[in-house]
């Protein structure tokens, strides 16, 4: 190789090497520009950066006027729990869990998020869903029954006895003992004709 050669290669490779430098340089001044100049707006404006939201938000949950509230009350006679769902009311609505704490001390929080919240009660009683049902002149009888035993009539049932099992209406003679409103409902299903 000439000279002239090794001259003209030795000149592109600095030119190259030069222009590579000085872009990498301003392109390092350019992202520094970049985050300093975004910095700046934040401050000025108040925003707040997407880790500092998510950061925000997962230390602010709050019931909002979509939040399923759930109740459970254990009931220390029966020992039964009884749970019901409601619509939150509105004083509990934008409540943070520790808002909640305060705002209800006797109830213990079980769960706590956006969309459902469970409170949770034991209570010194007998819960409403013992029923008794039995055959009295022919006919199905419903009665609540309360800790002491003692009936109160709930409703009475248009059944003829006539087209039951033997075995049923034994049992409906001698009173069958029912705990709670769903399986009330599937019995009466089961003697419907």
């Amino acid at each position: 190789m000439d000279k002239r050669a090794i001259f003209i290669f030795g000149f592109c490779v600095l030119f190259f090497a030069v222009a590579y430098f000085t872009t990498k340089a301003n392109m390092q001044k350019d992202i520094g520009e970049y985050e300093s100049n975004l910095l700046a707006y934040e401050e000025n404006t108040g925003f707040v950066s997407n880790e500092e939201a998510i950061s925000a938000a997962s230390q602010e949950i709050k019931t909002t006027p979509n939040t399923v509230l759930s109740l459970k009350k254990y009931y220390k006679v029966c020992g039964h729990t009884i749970t019901n769902n409601a619509e939150i009311p509105e004083e509990m609505v934008n409540l943070t869990k520790e808002e909640l704490a305060k705002k209800y001390p006797s109830w213990e929080i079980e769960s706590f998020s956006q969309d459902e919240i469970t409170l949770k009660k034991d209570v010194d009683g007998y819960c409403n869903e013992h029923y008794l049902m039995i055959e009295e002149d022919g006919v199905i009888m419903i009665y609540t029954i309360d800790k002491n035993d003692i009936k109160t009539f709930k409703e009475k049932m248009e059944i003829p006895l006539e087209y039951l099992p033997e075995t049923d209406k034994i049992m409906l003679k001698n009173g069958i003992y029912i705990y709670g409103l769903q399986e009330l409902n599937k019995i009466k299903e089961d003697y419907e004709i």
